[in-house]
């Protein structure tokens, strides 16, 4: 049985909460960096791997 994006996502969200504010607790600013950045490219991946848009990665930002 497949789950629902939105589960998946909200999943994902969770551990990563769970983990940013572990790193919070313990002071360090580096990983909490680099968790926020970890779920920025692991949620947009789950996203365009189930939508079927992995050829628009990765991500350009537009021009200012």
């Amino acid at each position: 049985m497949t789950t629902r994006l939105i589960d998946d996502l909200n999943e994902l969200h969770a551990r990563y909460v769970r983990a940013i504010n572990s790193a919070v607790e313990s002071d360090d600013q580096a990983a909490v960096d680099e968790l926020a950045a970890g779920y920025d490219a692991e949620a947009t991946l789950m996203v365009a791997e189930r939508e079927g848009k992995t050829h628009l990665l990765p991500l350009q930002r537009r021009a200012a």
